[in-house]
């Protein structure tokens, strides 16, 4: 870590030992730095570098709770947001669940997570990545005549815990993106599409040329979409759609909404929630994973666990506070970290050739998620599937079900899995599916 972080990790480590034993303190300091390159038909349209840092100071007197940051960190200023952490805290009321986390607490600096991969890079760098990645793009076929650009950012981070009970904890991290955005155009009719790569490691990015080719076979794929007859019929999601519906499962069952009543899976404990093959795991440690961290955001050491087996699910996703409410223990999930979607099925890597109908969706529109009911309604784009084969894309449509019937009928993992998520997943199969058309 540099040296600046390690001076700074010192500093307030000492503070937060001083402080007054009356109340109950935390410290979560984040530093950042990194760039962003942008350019477009050729020419370098933004270049931006970043030097961020934060902290955040949480106090707890008489389970009243306030919260305060600042971006300096001068000792007066470091005093000065103490301060006003414990004045905010002093206009609240009183909440018998607010507390720090007291249990499994990291007591570790400088953790290697396998997450940390620095690399300088020239400015000069930068801006050939993000050229070549366009320039692939538009060189692929003549119908890719407008570009939006593309973008090459990465950042390192550097992210401390500390509270009053004695959790002390820190590691580094770093995230490499490359995007394209491209238009394509034939008869008239114009269609948007992009590809992007994000990964901890700069090795593991890709070709610039292949994202490039990427983000114009997609936009090319687009052109000629017709509309269909609604229906009833089995869908695919692509891999980064089906990342959305495990997200919008993972906000089901996180503590906050659990205790507050406004989940459709606040009573499913130990119930079945998805098809019997389904099995769904946390894994916080995987090497450039890009969830992976040793801790969660109140310094509990996360681990390993199996959220879903056998399509039961067997946990809740809870901080400190949640798990109060709930009269339960924190599970370490104030967020959560890599997921793993499984199958003890064959994971099939031709999942439209199992279709002799179906649609193929690889966009969606709008939030039609309902939290509270389970129910699911989205705006689409997609491919029509027959025989087995791709036959045309399709336009203006939407797809609709219970998220609880969506779950369990998931008939169908594929082995392409995501890799720009902290949720690895494949392509989804879903039966009956009621799709609204012409």
């Amino acid at each position: 870590m540099p040296n600046n972080f390690e001076e700074t990790t010192k500093n307030l480590k000492e503070i937060i030992d001083n402080l007054d034993k009356k109340r109950e303190y935390e410290f979560h300091f984040h530093s950042a730095d990194g760039a962003d390159v942008t350019s477009r038909f050729g020419d370098v349209e933004n270049i931006q570098y970043h030097n961020d840092e934060a902290l955040t100071v949480t106090c707890i007197d008489g389970k009243r709770k306030g919260v305060a940051s600042t971006n300096n960190l001068s000792d007066e200023s470091i005093e000065l947001t103490i301060e006003k952490s414990k004045t905010i805290a002093s206009f609240l009321e009183t909440d018998k669940h607010q507390g720090l986390a007291k249990e499994n607490l990291i007591n570790e600096f400088d953790i290697d997570c396998g997450i940390n991969f620095p690399k300088e890079l020239s400015t000069e760098e930068l801006i050939n990545i993000t050229i070549e990645c366009e320039k692939s793009a538009l060189e692929y076929d003549k119908r890719i005549n407008n570009s939006e650009g593309s973008e090459y950012a990465y950042s390192q981070s550097n992210n401390l815990i500390l509270n009053s009970h004695g959790a002390a904890g820190s590691y580094s991290s770093t995230s490499y993106t490359l995007s394209c955005v491209v238009i394509a155009e034939e008869e008239g009719l114009k269609e948007r599409d992009y590809a992007y790569s994000t990964r901890r490691s700069f090795n593991q990015i890709g070709d610039p040329k292949t994202i490039g080719h990427e983000s114009a076979k997609k936009a090319i794929s687009r052109l000629g979409a017709k509309s269909i007859s609604t229906r009833k019929c089995p869908i695919i999601l692509t891999p980064e759609l089906s990342v959305g519906l495990f997200s919008s499962f993972l906000s089901a069952i996180n503590g906050n909404n659990i205790y507050k009543k406004n989940s459709f899976l606040r009573d499913f404990i130990n119930k079945k929630v998805f098809s019997d093959h389904i099995s769904i795991s946390e894994q916080p440690n995987v090497k450039e994973g890009l969830g992976s961290r040793p801790f969660d955001s109140e310094g509990v050491i996360t681990s390993d666990k199996l959220i879903v087996e056998g399509g039961v699910l067997n946990t809740y996703l809870l901080d400190t506070y949640s798990a109060s409410q709930l009269s339960l223990k924190s599970t370490g999930n104030s967020g959560y970290s890599n997921i793993l979607i499984d199958s003890t099925k064959p994971m099939m890597s031709k999942l439209v050739e199992s279709i002799d109908n179906g649609i193929l969706v690889t966009e969606l529109m709008g939030s039609g998620a309902n939290m509270l009911t389970g129910d699911y309604s989205r705006g689409a784009f997609g491919y029509l599937i027959e025989n087995g084969k791709i036959s045309y894309p399709v336009t203006n449509f939407t797809i609709a079900s219970n998220m609880i019937e969506m779950f369990k009928n998931i008939e169908e993992i594929g082995n392409d899995y995501y890799l720009n998520s902290k949720i690895k997943c494949g392509s989804l199969m879903i039966n009956d599916m009621t799709v609204g058309g012409n």
